[in-house]
């Protein structure tokens, strides 16, 4: 659950919010019905996810019907079933023992997607089963979310008609929608004011820490990227008054005073060479005057026969020429894909990447003793089914996806071992 409440008041306050409400309701009526619970606190949301539970547990309970001894996979059993179910999910009768508890968590679970959005989402995509996000879960989570309802709306465009994700994948979505989106979501001031009609709601001894007016989005930023970022902007460094040198005319043996420039008024600025300039074409040094300069002679112990207006420019690192491209780490995906396309140079090679039928068939039991402790972490039911489920796929990058947003999520593989790196090869096998 999301740290960011006072664990013991939002159970005390959620469990209270639905005894007053259930008091309320029940003082007249015996059962409540599935219309009734849609109108019965003012929080819609509220009363979505106490239907959503019963759908739930009603879905649970069709289950159980499907015994051994029968075909439930017959047509006519399938749509008897179907029909069944539907008539019996309009007469909805919930009694008071029942429903509190259902109240409670729905409001608990609301209250929780009004304070800590992230958080709530974060908590539903991570209990999904077998580590993947489906499209019919995002479609139910679409239907009975109204608070903040463009979160789970957004995560199903993502992923783009696909029957599943990958729980990780999905979560980078989240993040997606969170930094660019950010500034949509609901304020909770008015649902306080929702809640408080039936009970008082203090939002200080709720949270931990007062809630902001507007909640941010992920920081696009690290932290560690700033902390060393100077936050008071450097003084100005002072001129020093100019100091008179010394020059000697050349013309007439007489030596005069010429006034210094300041440094900080000789503007350094990058001098580019054209294509055209023949300092370019010579590599000579670039002058103000746009000339290459006098021919270099040898030290005399003369004084320099330099003009004063032949002075050089500083010399400034050319910034035309395109700078080295940064190294950066190779991502999990990169890793498993490299060398895919490398052909083999050896006969021993060619005959260790020939194509394979099976991956189980071409896994030794050496290979799979080792698998199964160093990647599954002793689970062999988890190896068994990873290696039936690659069976299965059509391609070299379905499986590459399958094990990287999956298993090396779930397992926490070490993507420089020895192990990955013959799975890997097992693969390319498999799919030639």
């Amino acid at each position: 659950m999301s740290n960011k409440f006072n664990a013991n008041v939002l159970t005390e306050y959620s469990k209270s919010y639905a005894r007053r409400i259930a008091s309320d309701f029940y003082q007249h009526h015996a059962t409540i019905s599935g219309q009734q619970i849609l109108s019965l606190t003012p929080i819609n949301q509220i009363n979505l996810f106490v239907i959503s539970t019963l759908s739930d547990k009603w879905q649970a309970d069709a289950a159980k019907f499907r015994s051994p001894y029968f075909d439930f996979t017959d047509a006519d059993v399938e749509e008897a079933l179907r029909n069944f179910m539907n008539v019996v999910s309009q007469h909805i009768s919930v009694r008071r023992e029942h429903l509190e508890p259902l109240l409670a968590d729905a409001t608990r679970r609301t209250i929780t997607m009004i304070f800590d959005p992230r958080a709530y989402f974060d908590d539903v995509l991570r209990s999904q089963p077998e580590f993947t996000v489906t499209a019919d879960v995002l479609k139910q989570l679409v239907r009975y979310t109204k608070i903040n309802q463009f979160i789970p709306a957004y995560i199903l465009q993502r992923i783009n008609g696909k029957p599943f994700v990958y729980v990780n994948q999905a979560l980078g979505f989240l993040d997606e929608v969170f930094s660019q989106r950010a500034h949509e979501l609901e304020h909770y001031d008015k649902f306080v004011a929702l809640f408080s009609e039936k009970l008082p709601m203090d939002v200080a001894a709720l949270l931990r820490s007062h809630v902001p007016d507007s909640i941010p989005g992920a920081p696009l930023r690290s932290f560690f990227d700033t902390v060393t970022e100077p936050t008071v902007p450097p003084a100005p460094l002072v001129a020093e008054a100019p100091t008179p040198i010394q020059t000697e005319d050349l013309s007439n043996g007489t030596a005069h005073n010429t006034p210094a420039i300041p440094p900080q008024e000789v503007p350094v600025t990058p001098v580019f060479a054209s294509s055209t300039d023949d300092s370019a074409a010579t590599g000579g040094a670039m002058f103000l005057d746009r000339t290459s300069g006098p021919d270099p002679v040898s030290p005399i112990s003369q004084p320099s026969q330099l003009q004063d207006t032949d002075i050089t420019q500083p010399v400034v690192l050319d910034r035309s020429q395109p700078e080295a491209a940064t190294e950066t780490k190779p991502t999990l995906n990169d890793t498993l894909r490299e060398n895919a396309s490398a052909e083999p140079t050896t006969v021993a090679e060619t005959f260790h990447r020939a194509p394979i039928e099976s991956v189980a068939r071409s896994i030794s039991l050496n290979q799979k003793f080792r698998f199964i402790n160093q990647l599954f972490n002793g689970n062999s039911s988890a190896y068994n089914q990873a290696v039936e489920e690659i069976d299965t796929l059509n391609n070299y990058g379905q499986a590459l996806d399958l094990i990287s947003y999956r298993y090396a999520s779930q397992y926490l593989w070490d993507m420089s071992s020895d192990e990955v790196s013959e799975l890997v090869e097992i693969l390319k096998r498999r799919f030639a």
